[in-house]
């Protein structure tokens, strides 16, 4: 086994649709000729047709990413429906086996939306980069049918959870310390807007991508299953998102570090 010291560590946070992101991701970058694994510090859902080694089993985790290009590591138990994250000396070393991890760093019960607990998210003390991901169907739907928590994220935003989310709600918590970035701590961060192809104004989501030019902030909507157009008021025209976004955020995940 041959060992990287230069793997890129990503750590993905924020509402549902990361574990799908994250297989996404390592399917491209794995055809791309990089070796993946991917992981998680919290729980995944488990998928028994992906390429899958218990995390201490480093030789059988190699010989599958030299089959596949890309594998699970993590724990899990006969018959349960959710994998479990390394503990930190096995989790510490498993960039030394590949040229990229992806760790799924946060819980939010498949809800497109949340802000962090206290204990969350739990980002690895190595990792380069985090992507935040919400999910845009929160939208005009109300607090307490879209979000984990929706004491919290009510809270957070000052609204009762019976009140619609709208996109000033979705950008505050990308841009707070408190929500999207919160344990980013000077490392590169994106936030991932999945779900584009839900709003019934796309010109929310060019808001949003608007208000992160602004704040500096790399902010990227789209969707993991459909193409979706975007209006955009500087040119006047459509803009169209590429059918399948995640080779989109490989790149810009790419543009933002150095080579792996």
């Amino acid at each position: 086994m041959k060992k990287n010291e230069k793997a890129l560590t990503v750590a993905f946070t924020g509402g549902g649709g990361k574990t799908s992101l994250i297989l996404g991701l390592a399917e491209i970058f794995s055809g791309q000729g990089k070796r993946v694994i991917v992981t998680t510090t919290t729980h995944m859902a488990w998928e028994p047709e992906r390429p899958f080694a218990e995390a201490e089993d480093i030789p059988g985790a190699y010989r599958l990413i030299e089959q596949y290009g890309y594998v699970i590591a993590a724990h899990h138990k006969a018959g349960q429906p959710k994998i479990s994250g390394p503990e930190k000396e096995i989790l510490e070393k498993l960039p030394g086996f590949c040229d990229l991890l992806l760790v799924e760093a946060d819980g939010s019960r498949r809800r497109p939306l949340k802000v962090p607990a206290v204990h969350e998210p739990v980002i690895p003390s190595f990792a380069d980069m985090v992507v935040g991901v919400i999910g845009l169907d929160c939208i005009g739907k109300k607090i307490c049918d879209t979000s984990h928590r929706p004491d919290d994220v009510a809270g957070f935003l000052g609204k009762c959870t019976d009140e619609p989310v709208t996109w000033m709600d979705v950008w505050k918590i990308i841009r707070s310390e408190a929500g999207l970035q919160k344990g980013v701590d000077g490392r590169r961060f994106l936030a991932y807007l999945n779900k584009a192809d839900t709003l019934e104004d796309p010109g929310m989501a060019e808001k949003l991508m608007a208000q992160g030019q602004e704040a500096g902030i790399m902010v990227i909507c789209g969707s993991l299953q459909r193409s979706v157009n975007i209006w955009n008021r500087k040119k006047k025209e459509m803009s169209h998102i590429r059918i399948n976004s995640r080779e989109y955020l490989s790149s810009c995940m790419l543009k933002m570090t150095l080579s792996i």
